[in-house]
């Protein structure tokens, strides 16, 4: 189980997010990307520029909220330091966005999760840090290192993102984008990066089908495990369930133990699809910090690495009752 504790101080300053740090015995990195692999030698444009503590390095990647750099601070510690475009910092209505999903994001905790450790979002330009997960994005790792994973890393998978999705709906947000790309295999298992940051636009092999109606409901937990469902389909098979176009997913390839788990969750009626801790049940391990030990995809995973226009914001959850 992670300690977290805060920095020592007086505490931020006003305007700033409260500053978490991991503890030393955590065995990750502070830091976080959707990005995998190692940075791009190019440094940040016009050479390093500091954000807070943090000066940015080499690029990670970058999306459409922003650019995502390696950075370091004072002490070394690295993290993933997402910068925002400079037509969206111009955007208030986008800025009162951020501000308040970076400050329910900084709530969220969780051993799969890659978490937030600094942010300013009423800066000149808003940026936030997360936790920075070294390893290969799920996309990745089966297009590039080795393609679909066996069934007891299917298992250990569908365990780390229930549990990840547990911990991010327990604080009342959804992901709102999960996908093969938001998901890192660390060495000690998988971690869910972007949360509430990642807009299904444009996603839809992934994206629950009652968010892509003219109505576009409201992204909500069940929502997410439809997703969840997809990428487990996408690890399972080496592509994704609806790539071929049609309504209904293409299982195969997944093996047969999984199906009833795959398939329930990408149920086309919300409230068909299991909870979070179901699909851990289903999937015969328990979600990641129970007293058991969770089957991790260290071992495996870590050999398979050395084989060579819709809102940015997920969105805000709130609990209510669903008419049926």
């Amino acid at each position: 189980m992670e300690t977290v504790k805060r920095c020592p101080g007086t505490g931020p300053p006003e305007g700033r997010v409260p500053v978490v740090e991991f503890a030393l015995n955590s065995g990750r990195t502070i830091g976080g990307s959707s990005v995998a692999g190692s940075p791009e030698a190019s440094p940040a444009r016009g050479g390093p520029r500091s954000y807070g503590r943090w000066t940015a390095g080499p690029l990670l990647g970058q999306g459409g909220l922003g650019r995502v750099f390696l950075a370091h601070d004072g002490a070394g510690r690295a993290a993933a330091l997402r910068v925002v475009h400079a037509s969206l910092a111009r955007d208030q209505a986008f800025r009162t966005r951020f501000a308040r999903e970076v400050h329910a994001i900084g709530a969220v905790r969780g051993r799969r999760i890659a978490a937030l450790v600094d942010a300013d979002p009423h800066g000149a330009v808003p940026w936030l840090a997360t936790e920075y997960i070294h390893g290969p994005t799920l996309a990745t790792r089966v297009r590039d290192l080795g393609g679909p994973l066996g069934t007891p890393e299917l298992r250990a998978l569908a365990n780390a993102l229930a549990g990840a999705l547990n911990d991010i709906h327990r604080a009342g947000l959804v992901h709102g984008g999960l996908r093969p790309s938001k998901v890192l295999l660390g060495a000690d298992g998988a971690c869910v990066v972007d949360f509430g940051m990642g807009g299904c636009a444009g996603r839809h092999g992934y994206t629950a089908p009652e968010l892509l109606t003219p109505a576009r409901a409201e992204a909500r937990p069940p929502s997410d495990v439809f997703s969840l469902g997809a990428v487990l389909a996408y690890a399972a098979a080496g592509r994704g369930p609806f790539e071929a176009g049609g309504e209904d997913p293409d299982l195969a390839g997944v093996p047969g133990e999984l199906l009833p788990l795959i398939t329930a969750c990408l149920a086309t009626h919300p409230t068909a699809r299991p909870a979070p801790r179901t699909v851990a049940r289903m999937a015969g391990l328990p979600l990641p910090g129970s007293r058991r030990r969770a089957l991790t995809l260290a071992g495996t995973l870590l050999l398979a690495q050395l084989a060579p226009a819709a809102s940015p914001l997920g969105g805000r959850w709130t609990p209510r009752t669903v008419e049926r």
